[in-house]
């Protein structure tokens, strides 16, 4: 069982010199102190976990907005090559059609007597 890279031995050997160190009077006061200090800790990371996760849950949601948003551009943009492409198509096929009939123009026989050649 560590702590932190402590384990009992260790802790004991800390806890003797803290003993030592302090005095068996001022023991139980930095004990209490100790213990406050580790309680607003605690009170201080949860704050700060809580309030982290809170700013993450906005940024997740704002995300999920903005990636909607381009979701719907995607979308029209799409649309619009769509429409740009069948109008493409569409002036082609007209483009091809009036190709066609100008080359069944020419193509056409000019007629039985031809051009008539003015007389002299």
């Amino acid at each position: 069982m560590d702590f932190l890279g402590v384990g009992p031995a260790e802790l004991l050997v800390i806890l003797v010199l803290t003993l030592l160190v302090v005095g068996p009077r001022r023991l139980p006061e930095m004990a209490a102190q100790l213990a406050r200090f580790l309680r607003a800790f605690r009170r201080y990371t949860a704050q700060v976990t809580r309030e982290f996760n809170e700013t993450l849950g906005e940024l997740e949601q704002e995300y999920e907005e903005v990636k909607g948003e381009w979701k719907e551009v995607g979308r029209g943009l799409d649309e619009g090559a769509r429409a740009i492409g069948q109008e493409l198509e569409s002036a082609d096929r007209e483009a091809r059609r009036a190709l066609e009939e100008a080359k069944a123009a020419v193509d056409e026989p000019a007629g039985p007597a031809g051009p008539a050649s003015p007389a002299r």
